[in-house]
């Protein structure tokens, strides 16, 4: 039997401290939203309440036939806004990380340039609505980002995974760039390709900005965006921005604390499933191109 070491000892102990202290603020949210009002209101937020309700869940409940909607645009936007976004991140990637590439130097400083500066959001708004009319179409939640640290990370991986006799071996034997990226790279590129697909994804499922300026039809609205929506109804019923979900509020009172953090939960709870199945691509994905690069 291996003997475990004193400091291994030591680093459990902290790595499972820093466990615990990262789900305190979960487990607080789901006794919340399991918390009555008046126990709220007299006692504040606390992990033993006075008083349990599953008022707040009822509400959500009642709002599932929008939610699920809203669940379908937001899937939908998450799946081909990443999938593009990680197709053109790992095609530069790919480009950036050959030696034999003139133009290398030069397309590395435009990419650095872009991510320093942009074009600012009043001009990308007037372009997108003027110019392409893309204002409440699905088509601008689907726009993909290019980040210059996915980039630098897939290059970093390529360079110190895939070396560069196998690429000349594969182009000696007749094949064009694109057929060694499609069958040679890309299969090579799981580990990378997985943790920079769960960083985009939890990004474009956090994103809200696109849906808060260009989309102003109920059925198009990500799940960001209407639960803000109903976040300002709970805020202010007379808001005239929650004339569009007032027909499904009901006169009851609504807890709004417990709702709150049941919404939360309906944002949370993909993610925290999803992250296990990552979990191991993600770790290798950052940590491999670093070592060998």
């Amino acid at each position: 039997m291996k003997k475990i070491k004193f400091g291994q000892i030591i680093l459990y102990m902290v790595l499972l401290s820093f466990t615990v202290v990262c789900l305190l603020p979960v487990i607080l949210v789901a006794v919340i939203s399991f918390t009555s009002e008046s126990s709220l209101g007299a006692n504040g937020y606390s992990f033993f309440p006075e008083e349990w309700s599953t008022e707040a869940w009822v509400y959500v409940w009642g709002l599932r036939d929008r939610l699920f909607q809203a669940y379908k645009v937001t899937i939908a936007k998450v799946a081909i806004a990443t999938v593009s976004q990680l197709l053109i991140e790992s095609m530069l990637a790919y480009v950036l990380s050959r030696s034999n590439f003139l133009l290398r130097g030069l397309f590395t400083k435009l990419l650095l340039f872009t991510a320093l500066f942009s074009g600012g959001l009043l001009s990308s708004y007037m372009i997108n609505t003027s110019v392409y009319h893309l204002k409440d179409t699905f088509l601008i939640l689907c726009i993909p980002g290019v980040s210059m640290m996915h980039v630098v990370m897939m290059r970093t991986y390529i360079k110190g995974t895939i070396s560069d006799s196998v690429i000349e071996s594969v182009k000696m034997d007749g094949a064009s760039d694109i057929r060694t990226y499609a069958q040679i790279v890309l299969p090579l590129m799981k580990p990378s390709l997985a943790a920079v697909g769960f960083m985009t994804c939890v990004g474009n499922w956090n994103e809200w900005v696109k849906g808060d300026l260009y989309i102003t039809k109920m059925e198009l609205k990500p799940l960001q965006n209407y639960l803000m929506s109903i976040e300002n109804y709970i805020a202010s019923l007379n808001s005239e921005e929650m004339e569009a979900v007032a027909h499904l509020i009901t006169d009851v009172k609504v807890p709004a604390d417990s709702t709150r953090m049941a919404l939360l939960f309906t944002v949370l709870g993909p993610i925290m499933i999803a992250y296990p199945f990552f979990q191991k691509y993600f770790v290798k994905g950052l940590t491999v191109g670093a070592v060998k690069g």
